[in-house]
């Protein structure tokens, strides 16, 4: 059973081999009361404030997406409010990095994260931090 407990995780991706292996490590970590979603169209889901196990993260996996990150990033957080958002791309520098959380995300991974560092990175953005792998330091 994983760390994470009671939430509403939704992994925005095409539906590649690849997504598909994200999303099982994703669901790896995470206990059975929560919701693991693979989805390719952008939709609002957020729960109404104060309901039992209404977390939500959104997982953007922007290799697989098909506009621009931060265009995709901005529209996210415009219908996900209260969402927390991770942002997983392939870039490695902060010069790189920099723009998505000015854009808004939550926090980053990198390109193959491991089930831990998902679960890290989770934990850290729902206590209201910025998650960052080692390798980038802002």
């Amino acid at each position: 059973m994983g760390q994470l407990q009671g939430l509403n995780i939704r992994l925005y991706s095409g539906y590649t081999p690849r997504a598909t292996a994200l999303m099982e490590r994703v669901e790896k970590a995470c206990d059975e009361n929560s919701t693991v979603e693979l989805v390719e169209t952008l939709q609002p889901i957020d729960t109404p404030e104060g309901e039992a196990g209404s977390s939500s993260v959104i997982i953007l996996d922007l290799p697989n997406l098909r506009q621009s990150a931060v265009r995709t990033i901005g529209l996210v957080k415009e219908n996900n409010r209260s969402s927390k958002i991770l942002a997983i791309h392939i870039y490695t520098t902060k010069l790189l990095v920099t723009p998505l959380l000015n854009a808004g995300v939550d926090g980053y991974l990198p390109y193959e994260p491991s089930t831990d560092e998902i679960c890290t990175a989770i934990l850290t953005v729902l206590d209201s931090k910025t998650y960052l792998p080692e390798q980038i330091s802002l």
